[in-house]
């Protein structure tokens, strides 16, 4: 079938429709949900730039604290819009976020104008379902772009759970975008962790291509008997659990946000 005669088929045009229609409810209905969160206010006392479009903002509380655990994600509530961003670490009142400025992302662009001092609109109660299993067996995190920040909470808390051995993978275009290397590396001399970075765009010392290139070594070293987390641009995310399902990893062990194989099946 040809590509005019595929866009102009019935059927597809119907399934077309029932898809945008699906989207136009998705939407609708993960957008009623988050205005209809409970917002408290918060102060940002720290921005840190992390890469040339990445800052880390330490944002505190005025009167409640935050509850949820490693790997969650909080919503930000903002003139420009309402979205969720994941967690990279919260104590008490304080949490820690991980935003990239696209230049088109209302609420992305919007904090990449804040500064220490500002107040900000955000839930202080974390949800989500990547979060982490009892650390009694190896864990593999994989992360591409800015789903390393629930990966690096669930890091620091499977080692600080005595976790016995994890694998940290993470891949980026450049160099300049491997977010919290020099962390990470203090973390693979500190604790029973080891660090497999690559860039798929710009030759280096380390590794080249995308991170899900590199499961086959890992899973020989480690096995398959271990958690895979996994997180990031929803394409890499499908890619790397095609991977893994072709290495033979069960499924129920491989831990993601959930909604990444829908996002690309509509691509």
């Amino acid at each position: 079938m040809s590509a005019s005669s595929l866009r102009s088929s019935p059927g597809v045009s119907v399934l077309n429709f029932w898809r945008n229609l699906n989207q136009r409810w998705c939407f609708y209905s993960s957008y009623h949900s988050y205005i209809t969160l409970s917002f408290s206010d918060a102060n940002i006392t720290g921005i840190t730039e992390v890469s040339p479009d990445c800052k880390q903002y330490v944002v505190e509380l005025d009167e409640k604290t935050f509850e949820g655990q490693a790997g969650q994600h909080t919503v930000l509530r903002t003139p420009a819009g309402v979205k969720p961003y994941s967690v990279l670490v919260c104590d008490g009142p304080r949490a820690a976020l991980m935003i990239r400025a696209y230049g088109t992302d209302g609420v992305a662009d919007y904090m990449n104008d804040r500064e220490v001092g500002d107040t900000i609109q955000i839930q202080s109660k974390l949800t989500g379902s990547l979060t982490l299993n009892p650390p009694t067996r190896p864990a593999v995190f994989i992360g591409t772009g800015t789903g390393i920040t629930p990966l690096i909470g669930l890091l620091h808390r499977y080692v600080t759970q005595d976790g016995p051995h994890a694998v940290f993978m993470f891949g980026e275009k450049n160099r300049d975008q491997l977010l919290y290397k020099e962390m990470l590396e203090q973390y693979e001399l500190i604790h029973p962790v080891e660090l497999s970075l690559a860039v798929s765009r710009e030759d280096w010392h380390g590794q080249t291509g995308y991170i899900q290139e590199q499961l086959p070594e890992v899973i020989s070293n480690i096995g398959t008997d271990a958690d895979f987390y996994v997180c990031g641009v929803p394409k890499a995310v499908v890619a790397a659990k095609d991977k893994l399902d072709e290495l033979d990893v069960s499924s129920a062990d491989i831990h993601t946000e959930g909604w990444e194989d829908a996002q690309v099946a509509d691509w």
